[in-house]
């Protein structure tokens, strides 16, 4: 078979004849963006072809409909499509820093807090009464009387399988020691001889675009290890919608999506495990959130009903699922608790950035808002919950921009136009900055930022035009790129900006129109994207209502904190199922009124009280 090498991963795969380039690099774990999925739509997955290694038979001729997705000058300089070229002969390639998707960490912020600890997972020490001792009793009596005493219960379950399980270790019925691991305080789930106190958990947000992993020590309520990567599931689209859409067309794929996500949250287990010296055997507990596609494939679950009419979820509940059942890499029997949904696109996620709001949230009027591809807005007013959901689509990911990339090391975050009429920009640093100095592309935050920067400058209209005769506003020119290539913010990207702006503003309209709102006291974004938007910027562009700029906070990654929160504290368990049945959804599907103010906040206008605040 064919044979792969990619870099600058330095990996390689066989493949049958006629693969596409685009599912051999993700099998082969080289993470390539594929913002439509992989059907020749976005010309994201741009790949550099060795041509001095690769005969020029060894991928299929440049189609017409590829073409027009290439760079200028791509087809000379060896640059494909992964989605559209097959492969039928070895084939050496670059991976450039823009199509990179997984192996680049994204940056997801979040809050160190300290939380009243009272895991729903704890480790007891007991001593066990002989075998000979009068009365005689049985092993597993003896075993569930000493870890009763040792908790401080009257009684504990033992279930057959925990004591299977023991029974297969090394000199079990002599041991005068055991460790109990304990669910709730009284279901034993796993026992060892001997005295162990490590106590560790997982808190795992899994989202569209990005997936992040804290590994927390549950004795001392610390976080001990974060890691961070793109989500895998990306080769099957940027987009909840595209990944339904595939499932849809084939069944399989659910169980493929499900593994590349397990194999990658594996991965970042592992790495933050082996850092801090900890044993998978010691991790016996987890917590995970995300929007309910996410959490419907983590749990094997079918979505394809949430993406039609009424946009129903198969599960809304709450679920616990042994670790082992998931394939995670910990205590096989720990168990894993997988957030409530609220509703079809409103999940476990925003329920746990709900969960981080102190007391003052729900007293006023406050809005949460969780932009990334999906928008979610709830409003608290007077102690009632609303929530809505807008499809923002992946922009604010740096996705459908021509030069988009991720929040990761050489992104542009910032950008503002000086008297002069000069375009100046700042871009994320490698940890220490000791990096290469040069951008690679536009992250979310630096679309927005530029958008806000080229409005106030003129370069761009309040109807999203582009001032002058070309296409493209230059921020750097090719010879101070990574790339080799011009980063330009195009007419199609403003465009699209005014799409996710305009879908959001209106949700947000509808939110407070339907209560008679007409002041906010507190808008927090949180979210990955949230946490590095410039208040002003948001306030310019109109992607809020106005609202002074002191009112608006930027929280991080709320998501995380929420899980971790629910980690360390089995009661936050049950509180977030008591703001789950609390919450009213509005559905924006079924407004009449939708399309006007869709219509109505395309505009980049910033209005007048707004410009006031800043």
């Amino acid at each position: 078979m064919p044979r792969v090498r990619f870099h600058p991963d330095s990996r390689s795969i066989e493949v049958p004849r006629g693969e596409r380039l685009l599912p051999a690099a993700w099998k082969a774990g080289v993470g390539i963006k594929s913002v439509c999925g992989g059907r020749g739509k976005c010309g994201g997955c741009l790949v550099e072809v060795d041509a001095a290694s690769t005969a020029p038979d060894a991928l299929t001729p440049i189609s017409d409909d590829e073409r027009t997705l290439l760079p200028p000058e791509g087809e000379a300089r060896g640059f494909r499509l992964a989605c559209l070229c097959e492969v039928h002969g070895d084939v050496t390639l670059s991976v450039p820093a823009e199509s990179q998707a997984v192996r680049s960490a994204p940056r997801k912020p979040y809050t160190v807090t300290r939380v009243a600890l009272r895991p729903v997972v704890s480790r007891v020490c007991a001593q066990v009464e002989p075998a000979h001792a009068e009365p005689l009793r049985s092993l597993a009596e003896r075993l569930r009387r000493a870890i009763a005493g040792a908790a401080g219960r009257k009684s504990v379950e033992l279930p057959l399988a925990a004591l299977a399980d023991y029974s297969a270790r090394p000199g079990f019925d002599s041991a005068r020691e055991v460790t109990a691991t304990l669910h709730q305080d009284r279901r034993v789930f796993e026992l060892r001889p001997g005295r162990t106190q490590a106590l560790y958990g997982l808190a795992i947000d899994i989202g569209t675009t990005s997936i992040v992993v804290f590994l927390c020590d549950l004795a001392h309520g610390e976080i001990v290890g974060v890691r961070t990567a793109g989500n895998p599931q990306a080769i099957y689209g940027e987009d909840v919608i595209s990944r339904m859409t595939h499932i849809q067309k084939d069944p399989g794929a659910l169980a493929e999506m499900r593994r590349l996500l397990v194999g990658e949250l594996n991965r970042l287990i592992e790495e933050a495990a082996d850092d801090a010296g900890v044993s998978p055997a010691d991790i016996v507990d987890a917590v995970a959130v995300g929007n309910p596609t996410m959490q419907h494939i983590f749990a094997g679950v079918n979505p394809e009903p949430l993406g039609r009419a009424p946009y129903m979820p198969v599960l809304s509940e709450a679920v616990e699922l042994e670790a082992a059942q998931l394939g995670l890499r910990m205590l096989p029997r720990a168990r894993v608790f997988v957030f409530p949904s609220i509703a079809g696109y409103i999940g476990g996620d925003t329920l746990a950035a709900l969960l981080t709001r102190g007391p003052e949230f729900y007293r006023g009027t406050h809005l949460l808002v969780d932009v990334g591809t999906n928008g979610e807005v709830v409003l608290a007013h007077h102690g009632e919950l609303f929530a809505t959901s807008c499809a923002t689509g992946p922009v604010y990911e740096g996705a459908h921009i021509r030069c988009g990339v991720r929040a990761t090391a050489g992104a542009i975050e910032r950008v503002w136009v000086e008297d002069s009429g000069k375009v100046r920009w700042a871009a994320i640093r490698e940890n220490g900055g000791k990096a290469d100095p040069r951008p690679v592309g536009l992250c979310g935050s630096g679309v927005i930022s530029s958008v806000a920067a080229f409005v106030g400058s003129g370069l761009v209209g309040e109807d999203g035009a582009l001032a002058g005769p070309e296409k493209e506003i230059v921020l750097v020119r090719a010879p101070h790129s990574r790339t080799g290539r011009a980063i330009v913010l195009t007419q199609q990207d403003v465009r699209s900006v005014q799409l996710g702006k305009s879908a959001l503003r209106a949700g947000i309209e509808i939110l407070l129109a339907e209560r008679g709102i007409a002041d906010i006291d507190r808008i927090d974004f949180a979210g990955t994207f949230g946490n590095h938007l410039e208040p002003q910027d948001i306030l310019k562009i109109g992607l809020v209502p106005p609202t002074p700029v002191e009112r608006i906070r930027l929280i991080g990654n709320a998501a995380g904190d929420g899980a971790r929160m629910a980690l360390f504290n089995r009661n936050h368990r049950r509180r977030v199922a008591m703001l789950a049945r609390r919450v009213q959804v509005l559905e924006l599907s079924t407004r009449a009124d939708f399309q006007d103010l869709f219509v109505t906040h395309t505009a980049l206008a910033p209005s007048p009280q707004a410009l006031e605040a800043v």
